[in-house]
């Protein structure tokens, strides 16, 4: 049973951030064109609809797995309903502002309240809110980011095997957007992680703290290959389409770290459904002794 927990919290997650990357991805990483966004990404609807029924059905499984007497029924029971909604918007055949925006903030909502449930949603104590606040935003920043390289996985393999300039200077031109989101997410994601009261509550001799420290140290590397990205790989694909250096030697190294990068994305995301399932730190405060 906790084996089946995990991994339905896994998928849950992991299909959220999908759909919540994907579903972003357009606002900044294409021109501001005015046509329907499926034009130009033709596998971004299937991509969007597999992520919101893999998201109902996985969210399905983790609430009957749950305990009967669970405290969170009721938001399970919003969740729920709110991604069978979210599966309505990604079945449109156009992809209108508007309905991406919808689609958006369903998967953020959703990714959100995550924190209303298990550990955080247990902490009853005095830092109950800050838990919450920080295991929400963490959510959706790692959303933000590990589901935009998921787009950029696709992106930059169709350029390779379609070996067309144009297509590698769109997966330039959208990197080069992303940086400062990116960026954004990079530091709400430290920010959010220092201010959880787990990680400095955490200890070393537990499963939870032992899992958490492998945590840091994969998302420590996805950092050094997001850096390679943006300060090496991406100008180097610039200069190789202005025609400095071999292009096909430049595209395959920046599709190499990008699917490297996304493959440790989706290992932390399993580590935050184990984690989800292991006992946590004590979040009473210290006692007093006189």
């Amino acid at each position: 049973m906790i084996e089946a927990l995990v991994l339905a919290r896994f998928a849950h997650i992991t299909a959220l951030s999908i759909v919540l990357g994907a579903g972003f991805f357009p606002f900044y990483g294409l021109p501001k064109t005015g046509e329907d966004t499926y034009l130009h990404l033709k596998w971004l609807r299937p991509l969007l609809i597999g992520g919101a029924v893999v998201s109902w059905l996985s969210g399905a499984v983790w609430y009957a797995l749950l305990p009967s007497d669970t405290p969170f029924a009721s938001v399970w029971l919003f969740r729920l309903a709110l991604t069978a909604v979210l599966i309505a918007l990604t079945l449109s055949k156009r992809a209108t502002g508007r309905r991406l925006e919808a689609i958006v903030v369903s998967a953020l909502v959703l990714l959100a309240s995550i924190a209303l449930t298990g550990n955080s949603g247990s902490n009853d104590g005095p830092l109950a809110l800050q838990h919450r606040l920080s295991d929400a935003v963490h959510l959706v920043a790692s959303g933000v980011w590990i589901g935009a390289l998921v787009v950029f996985s696709r992106l930059v393999t169709l350029s390779v095997r379609e070996d067309r300039p144009d297509e590698m200077q769109m997966v330039h031109d959208a990197l080069a957007r992303f940086a400062g989101v990116g960026t954004a997410a990079v530091a709400i994601l430290t920010l959010s992680g220092l201010t959880n009261p787990g990680l400095f509550r955490s200890s070393l001799d537990t499963a939870y703290g032992q899992l958490l420290l492998a945590k840091l140290g994969v998302f420590g590397v996805m950092l050094a290959l997001a850096g390679a990205n943006r300060f090496f790989l991406t100008p180097r694909l610039l200069g190789t389409l202005s025609g400095r250096g071999t292009l096909k030697i430049a595209i395959n190294a920046l599709r190499a770290s990008i699917l490297i990068e996304t493959a440790l994305g989706v290992i932390v995301l399993a580590m935050v459904g184990w984690l989800g399932v292991l006992p946590p730190p004590s979040f009473d405060p210290p006692r007093q002794f006189n």
